[in-house]
């Protein structure tokens, strides 16, 4: 929506997960699975964003310094992704109690990867405006609106008022801020054709507001994302987790060459034997 003139200073992401990896290599998943794999680690592409959207391709050759980077994100699905990493850690690494445990999760992303947390709600998006400056990024992953949750493939259910955005909250903390780019992600192929969806009456906000918009990486249906997204866990399930176990004193001493090497022969024929040839 809309082009930035010039690469965004910052990036403020609204979404209900933390979506931030090392990195990894995304070729050993299929070209048509690589969109839907890619989502375990968008926020961390998002401080490199200017290679990955047709509306700032081209824009720059020189590295230029980072993008400052933060994620907004409800109380309540932070301390549930931070349970969800303690749970894969060996036991002596642990945290105590699980106020440690979301503590060392903020830490470690603002220390490696310069990814900023902020807890909303219960904090305020409208507190955000001031810091946001003219040239910024908007990056929605449409999940994190209560409104949502029967439009978007990552749903979550039976929350009370309060613990998610809600649209108007959303729709008002832009008409403040006015980012000069917004990206939109998770929104349901059916409920972006649907034209009396709750999606497109959030497009229809921001149309109001002057945005134009352009449509990019849209499958067929929901079923084939469904389908994919199903195909993407099951590798990571079954594979790339119990190799990383196998493999995680060599790679936390910083040696990923074989795991990486285990991990291209067996997607080979872990995809190609669910319909996805190489």
């Amino acid at each position: 929506m809309a082009g930035l003139s010039r690469r965004p200073v910052r990036i403020l992401s609204l979404d209900s997960h933390l979506d931030a990896s090392l990195g990894g290599d995304f070729s050993v998943y299929p070209e048509e699975l690589r969109i839907i794999a890619k989502r375990t680690g968008v926020h961390s592409a998002l401080c490199d964003v200017s290679g990955g959207i047709p509306s700032l391709r081209g824009t720059q050759r020189r590295q230029p310094p980072r993008a400052k980077v933060m994620v907004a994100i409800p109380e309540r699905m932070l301390a549930r992704h931070a349970s969800d990493i303690e749970l894969r850690l060996p036991r002596p690494l642990r945290a105590v109690s699980p106020q440690e445990s979301v503590a060392s999760v903020v830490e470690f992303l603002w220390t490696t990867m310069g990814i900023e947390v902020y807890p909303s709600p219960p904090k305020n998006l409208e507190a955000l405006v001031t810091r946001m400056g003219e040239s910024w990024l908007l990056d929605v992953d449409v999940d994190c609106m209560r409104e949502m949750q029967d439009e978007c493939y990552t749903q979550i259910r039976n929350t009370a008022p309060g613990v998610l955005q809600s649209m108007p909250n959303v729709v008002r903390f832009i008409g403040a801020s006015r980012p000069e780019i917004i990206t939109i992600s998770e929104a349901r192929v059916s409920a972006i054709r649907n034209g009396a969806s709750r999606f497109n009456e959030f497009l229809a906000a921001l149309r109001d507001m002057g945005y134009e918009v352009e449509e990019s990486g849209i499958y067929e249906s929901d079923r084939d994302v469904l389908r994919g997204i199903r195909v993407c866990w099951e590798f990571y399930r079954r594979v790339s987790r119990r190799l990383m176990s196998e493999h995680m004193e060599a790679m936390m001493a910083g040696n990923l060459a074989d795991f990486e090497k285990a991990e291209e022969t067996a997607a080979r024929d872990f995809f190609r034997d669910r319909g996805y040839p190489s």
